[in-house]
């Protein structure tokens, strides 16, 4: 009766295994057709987020989708990146930092068991001696010595080649453990990195704020956070393309990173949406470093095709708030947003500070 019923739950296995590989060819298939049918580019990227909205899973990603292409009528590159970087790629670092986790584990089990192996084969040794010392007789003639010296040879040797392959394997299991804890380290880093920019990416924004707000709730020290946009970026998208865009978004993060001090962080927590947060400073101190890098990015040379456009010259709209004691996070966020939007309103190619109507 055994034999049977095991054939039966193999062949109950290969039909869920089938079934579940046909639903995954179905979704695929259903990506690429919204892939086609919304004229997006076919990147990683973009068939992650459909395939995710054709599977409902995570439902959120489905939500949001539908509700930029009720609104816009379209789901432009910058949003595709954003719905991305919100709600799937936080699923792939958490994979793979579960995967190099494991596989840590893994190996200090290994040494684990190594260790406990060799502890094994040295009581084995040790009761070798032990036999050798017993059998040593009160009075050893010359043939007693030569015999008693080849029996510790022999141990010796033994004890010799354990403690050199427990050396050996232990080397190799700590060079293994390191490059884990490199890509472990690389891991965490690309997690809270935008890949476009190589600056930080929202979450990274969001958990620096966090901190740097508790800190200043404490100590009573202040800082500044400035919110910036770059000025009909959608109209360079349109006109030259989206690889122009991405290194116009490139090209100004170099700018913010070479303008800013060391302790500053600055992060690209949308599309062509960007922040700054000044540790320890206040707004005034702030708005010196971003007229920097106005006059920074006013001089760059991005490119060749660009630049004979003065129409499409690359500016930004900045908004500029001074944390207050006992402000919490979401007031400073939102004063520094309405600065933005006074910018924007005013002429573009504009820094507003809070406080200061100029």
């Amino acid at each position: 009766m055994t034999a049977p019923l095991a054939s039966s739950q193999a062949t109950d296995t290969e039909f869920d295994d089938g079934r579940r590989d046909k639903a995954i060819y179905r979704l695929a298939g259903t990506a690429f057709d919204l892939i086609e049918k919304h004229g997006t580019p076919p990147s990683p990227m973009t068939y992650t987020m459909w395939y995710a909205y054709a599977a409902q899973s995570p439902d959120i990603v489905s939500r949001e989708v539908d509700e930029i292409l009720s609104v816009h009528g379209k789901i432009s590159h910058e949003q595709i990146e954003d719905v991305f970087e919100a709600h799937l790629s936080a699923s792939y670092f958490q994979d793979s930092s579960e995967r190099v986790s494991q596989a840590i584990e893994t190996s200090l089990n290994d040494v684990s068991e190594l260790i406990a192996h060799t502890s094994s084969e040295t009581d084995l040794v040790r009761a070798q001696l032990n036999v050798v010392g017993s059998n040593i007789p009160k009075r050893p003639k010359r043939r007693d010595v030569v015999a008693i010296f080849e029996q510790l040879m022999t141990t010796n040797a033994q004890m010799s080649t354990m403690t050199d392959t427990l050396a050996m394997q232990l080397e190799h299991s700590r060079e293994q453990v390191r490059q884990l804890n490199e890509e472990f380290q690389e891991i965490k880093k690309q997690s809270r990195t935008d890949t476009l920019t190589d600056v930080a990416n929202r979450r990274a924004f969001n958990e620096r704020l966090s901190y740097i707000h508790e800190k200043a709730m404490r100590s009573g020290d202040t800082f500044a956070l400035a919110l910036i946009d770059l000025d009909k970026f959608k109209s360079i998208n349109d006109t030259f393309g989206h690889p122009m865009g991405d290194e116009v978004l490139a090209h100004f993060a170099k700018l913010i990173i070479g303008t800013i001090e060391k302790d500053d962080f600055a992060a690209r927590i949308g599309g062509d949406e960007f922040a700054v947060i000044f540790p320890g400073q206040n707004a005034q101190t702030a708005y010196s470093s971003l007229v920097s890098l106005k006059l920074r990015l006013e001089r760059a040379d991005i490119h060749e095709e660009l630049s004979r456009d003065s129409q499409h010259q690359v500016t930004f709209s900045c908004g500029i708030s001074q944390c207050g004691r006992g402000q919490s996070m979401e007031d400073l966020i939102a004063a520094a947003d309405d600065e933005l939007l006074r910018a924007k309103r005013k002429s573009r190619n504009f820094i507003a500070v809070q406080g200061k109507r100029r």
